[in-house]
């Protein structure tokens, strides 16, 4: 499968209304011309599931001022988890918080073609769901996420890329901070194909480290001193969105 840019916006505005209260997310899945939203919440993890006569799509919320969901990000020790894998422990739980009612809604999919997506919190959530899709028998048409830290050790990225990798995208804002935890001497690894955004919104499909080493390095000596080269800025959704506009 290609990266495809107005699945990619599509999708990152879907991940953005997972973010909405009810009411503000039904407008959003209709104006994206998408019906019978169903909408998931158990502890801190929400995530939204709507769709039209061929497709099913599920979109996870990424993380909020709601303390729960600092807890689930700063959980980071490893457990095994999906596909055999080690895991993040604080995504893997998240995502059990809600999977039951998940669970349920996939099962009723028919022969529609399914696609998960995310932001932050909810891009970690969307991978261990394609997971777990795939661990159950099913079948997972495209997973586009967007900041997503690393999720597994290196167990979990061999096992996932195996069945998935060709039909995930992890779309990157050049510096976003998110994207580099946990940290990589914590032995955790990212699945999937990059889709890298350099400083000047440029796109790379698969874009080697060097690239992005060198796009990193270029962009901080040019900012040095100045809070843009924090990476936090890149990560939010509204970032995100202004890649695709």
């Amino acid at each position: 499968m290609n990266f495809d840019s107005t699945v990619a916006k599509n999708l990152l505005e879907l991940s953005r209304i997972a973010y909405e209260p009810e009411v503000a997310a039904r407008s959003g899945i209709s104006a994206l011309a998408l019906r019978d939203p169903v909408f998931f919440s158990a502890g801190g993890t929400q995530a939204i599931a709507c769709g039209d006569d061929a497709r099913l799509f599920v979109a996870f919320r990424g993380t909020e001022a709601d303390p729960r969901d600092w807890i689930a990000d700063a959980r980071f020790g490893p457990r095994q988890g999906e596909l055999g894998g080690m895991v993040h422990s604080g995504f893997h739980e998240a995502l059990d918080l809600v999977w039951p009612n998940v669970g349920d809604a996939l099962a009723a999919i028919g022969d529609r073609a399914l696609w998960l997506a995310g932001h932050s919190l909810g891009a970690a959530l969307t991978v261990l769901a394609a997971a777990r899709v795939i661990e159950a028998g099913g079948t997972v048409t495209g997973v586009y996420t967007y900041g997503q830290p690393r999720i597994g050790k290196a167990d979990f990225r061999a096992a996932y890329d195996a069945r998935l990798r060709d039909v995930t995208f992890r779309v990157v804002n050049h510096i976003d901070l998110v994207t580099r935890v946990p940290l990589l001497v914590q032995g955790y690894r990212h699945v999937g194909r990059m889709v890298y955004f350099d400083h000047d919104r440029r796109m790379h499909v698969d874009a080697s480290a060097w690239r992005v080493a060198i796009d990193d390095v270029r962009f901080r000596f040019a900012h040095l001193g100045r809070i843009e080269s924090a990476g936090l800025t890149p990560h939010y959704t509204n970032s995100y969105g202004a890649l695709f506009a």
